[in-house]
């Protein structure tokens, strides 16, 4: 037997993971209560007991990571409304619910945890203080202008931006985020990266890695929607360019996230989702199969080797793909072949592989509840389910003989 040879290093995990993404509210109360109305945008009762009461029926569907949506204490039902960083909200079922559901997803299903460092809810303690006196020992914690204005997330006033280049306030934030990888979770799916500085994001991610080395960071460099009275937000390298691109009608979704190799492990393929609904879901007909691949081979060639790019066909931030198929569920099984066929791994939204739908598109605002119905328990589409379970084993089987 050779001695003195280093082993090679494993393969991290989730290069051949299936995720499946799980907004806590919206997808299964626990203990047989009754959900509340989805139309709203209030909490309907879904929480992790609900989700540690699904593991079965994921584990036959064959995903095997978890991505949930933000678990901490929240002013909304969809948790992007940070309260306080160090526990879980009540209703989602608190800490207990948490560490019983880890535990309950062990040995064979990770979980990474959707983390909002960006910005917090203005009634979040820490920002009441700050507005409340210059003098607070918060105040620099948040971007204030002469007049007493604070930055937001965006054009959200609710949310304001956090200052995440201030030492106290960075390490505040590092260390608040290893707490929860210590409860046992595999990792974070980084929320608005385009809002905190680079400089914030490589500290973040060395402490994570240094804290621990198989963590899965990845992003979300999201830069549709953004207009030039948003520049001032954001922390994006480069930020005016993409903005004069993308106002002349350019994709900009790969050069964005271009901009963030090698500070993360992922980044979440927009551009990826954009040529799926475009060439398989919209026109009058879908493409063939082959002429979208080319084209998706072209994309990877454009983005950095070794990045990992999770697919998806939908989130929760936009009309589920089969509603953008105008219910054309072949169109939906195209794509996902497609996606599944791809060495970057795929996310499943909740209920797509139950043929979850929306009655009308996303618009205005809360249009985004069309999106965010509750998980059709008992009424979703057997032959989908079925196709989705196929689909996941066949890429198993596949990547295990790669």
């Amino acid at each position: 037997m050779r001695t003195g040879q280093p082993l090679p290093a494993p393969e991290p995990w989730w290069r051949d993971a299936v995720f499946y993404q799980i907004l806590v509210d919206r997808f299964r109360p626990g203990a047989g209560a009754e959900p509340g109305d989805p139309s709203l945008p209030a909490f309907c009762g879904g929480d992790l007991r609900g989700v540690a009461e699904s593991l079965d029926y994921l584990r036959r569907l064959g995903v095997t990571a978890l991505w949930l949506s933000p678990v901490q204490r929240t002013a909304s039902y969809h948790g992007y409304s940070i309260t306080d960083y160090d526990r879980v909200e009540p209703r989602f079922g608190g800490m207990a619910a948490l560490r019983d559901l880890i535990q309950a997803a062990r040995p064979d299903l990770r979980i990474i945890l959707d983390w909002v460092p960006n910005h917090v809810h203005r009634s979040h303690p820490m920002f009441l203080e700050a507005l409340a006196s210059p003098r607070s020992r918060y105040r620099e914690w948040f971007h204030f202008d002469g007049q007493g204005r604070h930055l937001s997330f965006l054009d959200v006033a609710e949310l304001p931006k956090l200052n995440l280049d201030h030492p106290e306030a960075r390490r505040y934030m590092i260390d608040r985020a290893l707490r929860w990888l210590d409860l046992g979770v595999d990792g974070f799916r980084l929320d608005h990266v385009l809002g905190p500085s680079l400089g914030f994001w490589r500290a973040f991610c060395a402490a994570v890695k240094r804290h621990q080395p198989t963590a899965y960071l990845v992003g979300e460099a999201l830069f549709m929607g953004i207009r030039r009275e948003h520049l001032g937000t954001l922390g994006l390298p480069r930020k005016l360019r993409h903005l004069r691109a993308a106002e002349r009608g350019e994709p900009v979704a790969d050069a964005v996230i271009g901009e963030y190799a090698g500070v993360f492990d992922g980044l979440l393929d927009f551009g990826f989702c954009g040529i799926l609904r475009q060439h398989v879901a919209l026109p009058r007909r879908p493409e063939p199969d082959g002429k979208v691949q080319a084209l998706l081979d072209a994309h990877y060639r454009g983005l950095p080797a070794g990045l990992s790019l999770p697919s998806f066909l939908d989130n929760h931030d936009m009309d589920r793909f089969l509603f953008a198929a105008g219910g054309d569920k072949a169109r939906l099984m195209q794509a996902a072949e497609l996606q599944f066929r791809q060495d970057q791994p795929p996310i499943i939204y909740y209920g797509t592989e139950a043929g979850l739908g929306q009655a009308r598109a996303i618009a205005g605002p809360d249009g985004d509840l069309e999106a965010r119905r509750m998980m059709p328990w008992g009424h979703g589409d057997p032959e989908l389910l079925r196709f989705y379970t196929e689909l996941i084993g066949r890429r198993k089987r596949r990547r295990a003989g790669a």
